[in-house]
């Protein structure tokens, strides 16, 4: 019978979104608890979160990691005393959407881990590369000659924050952790659905 072999197929992927949902919901509040912390500056997974979350949703809810990432950005700025959307929230929403729609298209496959730890990877050096450059453009710190942005891409501003490329190195390191994480969730979700259409066959 076709219709039960379907429900089953269908009942055994819902474990697995749940579980994506969860590791988002988790590392979003990670985020949010992080920023109270110099310690644990920019350590938050932001394009796994963006890619790697649209990426293990599919096209259908790849829109679920972007509605939390821009919900904490604004959390953040108001707690920080930078509440409302600037130039940089906006700047941010739209690196979020077009990462996770680029996502939520490729979708699902066979060879999902090393597409999602080398998409997420990319990402994150694409929006660390325009983040700076945006901050550039706005900072009066900065020089604007090529020197100047250049210095946002390495040391940053003197004095103000961590070294520029600190930040890099944070963001790379937490999404690759996140990535082996979401890799063996989405592992285990092949298993259970394996397992799911052995029993039901």
């Amino acid at each position: 019978m076709p219709l039960p072999a379907k429900s089953s197929e269908q009942s055994s992927a819902f474990p697995g979104l749940y579980l994506v949902a969860l590791l988002l919901l988790v590392t979003v509040g990670y985020r949010i608890a992080a920023s109270h912390y110099d310690f644990l500056g920019n350590t938050a997974p932001l394009m796994a979160i963006a890619f790697g979350g649209a990426l293990l949703l599919g096209a259908r809810f790849w829109w679920v990691p972007v509605i939390l990432l821009v919900v904490s950005d604004l959390l953040l700025g108001f707690w920080h005393g930078s509440g409302g959307i600037g130039g940089y929230t906006v700047f941010s929403i739209v690196f979020y959407l077009a990462v996770a729609s680029t996502a939520g298209k490729i979708g699902r496959s066979e060879k999902m881990w090393p597409m999602l730890w080398c998409g997420t990877l990319l990402c994150s050096v694409l929006f660390y590369g325009f983040a700076n450059t945006y901050s550039w453009m706005v900072w009066p710190g900065y020089e604007k000659s090529f020197a100047g942005w250049w210095q946002s891409q390495t040391i940053g501003v003197p004095g103000i924050n961590p070294p520029a490329w600190m930040f890099l190195r944070n963001a790379l390191i937490a999404d690759s952790i996140w990535c082996v994480i979401a890799g063996l969730v989405f592992f285990a979700e092949r298993k259970m659905t394996g397992e799911a259409r052995k029993a039901a066959a």
